[in-house]
């Protein structure tokens, strides 16, 4: 009977089956263990061999400590090259402008013509003035000389009153005469200092009329030309003194303390390092910097450009005990502080908490657990820990110097 004979061979098969399955769960599992252990780092290294240099300790650059009593601040503040005198040009009358004889750029001497104004009815002023003056000293003239003919008509009665041949009638009037005389010349007389003062008037109103160079100095702009109707005040020129420069710089309250007058500093302008002498410092904050305004005279010889935007460099010495290190050395810790290594007498690593006092563009001056004369890891910080041997090589002595 066919059916029972298919029974009976699957039941025979099942054995088989089931071993199949079984060899193919220890192959999978025999690759799993294979890959875990080509890719553990223990199983990438060879077994250390005896007398192997893989287990020796690594080598690290140190810096021998140097305790420190005092150490040098270098700060750079920011300012800028203004004009030592700068003054805006216009007239103090308003009038027709008609002479503009400067331009900018142009170099001019104290005192020479820069601009003018229409002086027609200035100059007929002045003409009249002159004939007033003229009139007043004439009857300055008459004045006088009718006081001195009073004067000798009183004598000649006084003395003919005194021989009885004159009334007192007659001499009171002649006396009377000779005073009235008298003050018709000082009238004439504040008559022509009035008419002189007309005159000084009139020709100051012509100096007016005139804009001159108040010193040596350049042309910065011209803000009107020929046939403008300017008025008092107005602004005609602007001119910038030649050959002398000076540079005002904001610092901070404590740095401006620090500053002392008449004393030369370093300032560094378009790559150059130039010096300065300090001749005021303002006394009062500027109220968008919250600084106090240093001015410091450059010498004649600079040749700054104006505007241009200048460094002073501030050195002092500060008073505070520690130690100098490359910033190399320096590892991140908690709390705002850093950490450092020193290498023991027993050539193992120890971890050292410091506070960063002052850094510069490739060190520290630093303060805390150290001690004179101790090594520190300078370099490579990331490679070692604590309690690692190591093999210190010692950097230059001027590493830390400071």
């Amino acid at each position: 009977m066919p059916e029972p004979i298919q029974r009976g061979a699957r039941t025979q098969n099942l054995p088989y089956a089931q071993c199949i399955a079984c060899a193919v769960g220890l192959l999978a599992l025999c690759l799993q263990l294979a890959l875990l252990l080509w890719s553990s780092p223990v199983a990438a290294q060879p077994a250390a061999l005896p007398g192997s240099t893989l287990n020796a300790p690594i080598e690290v650059q140190t810096v021998l400590l140097s305790a420190q009593e005092t150490y040098r601040s270098r700060r750079v503040f920011s300012g800028r090259a203004v004009a030592a005198r700068s003054s805006m040009l216009g007239f103090n009358r308003g009038g027709t402008l008609i002479n503009v004889l400067a331009d900018i750029g142009d170099q001019v001497t104290r005192g020479s013509r820069l601009a003018s104004l229409d002086t027609a009815s200035l100059e007929a002023a002045e003409r009249q003035a002159s004939a007033d003056v003229a009139l007043a000293r004439a009857n300055l003239t008459a004045a006088q000389a009718e006081a001195r003919l009073a004067h000798n008509t009183e004598q000649r009665i006084r003395r003919l009153h005194a021989q009885g041949h004159a009334p007192r009638q007659t001499l009171d009037e002649a006396a009377l005469t000779g005073q009235a005389k008298h003050a018709a010349v000082q009238v004439a007389e504040a008559g022509v200092l009035r008419a002189g003062a007309a005159l000084q008037a009139a020709r100051v109103a012509l100096q007016e009329s005139h804009i001159h160079a108040p010193y040596d100095g350049t042309i910065q702009s011209r803000e009107a030309d020929e046939g403008t109707q300017v008025g008092a005040g107005q602004t005609v020129l602007r001119i910038v003194e030649r050959g002398s420069a000076e540079v005002h710089v904001g610092v901070p309250s404590r740095v401006a303390g620090s500053l002392r007058l008449d004393t030369p500093y370093p300032i560094i302008a378009g790559g150059r390092r130039l010096t300065a002498h300090l001749r005021a410092v303002l006394p009062e904050l500027a109220t968008d910097t919250r600084s106090i305004t240093a001015v410091l005279n450059l010498a004649s010889d600079a040749n700054l450009p104006l505007g241009e935007v200048v460094e002073l460099v501030f050195e002092e010495d500060i008073e505070t005990a520690g130690f100098w290190l490359p910033l190399s050395a320096l590892t991140e810790s908690d709390r705002g502080l850093w950490g450092v290594y020193v290498v023991n007498d027993g050539a193992r690593v120890e971890r050292r908490l410091v506070e960063v006092v002052h850094t510069e563009s490739d060190r520290a001056f630093v303060r805390g657990t150290l001690a004179n004369a101790e090594r520190v890891v300078s370099t490579g910080v990331h490679r070692i820990v604590p309690g690692q041997q190591v093999t210190a090589r010692h950097a230059p002595a001027q590493t830390t110097g400071g």
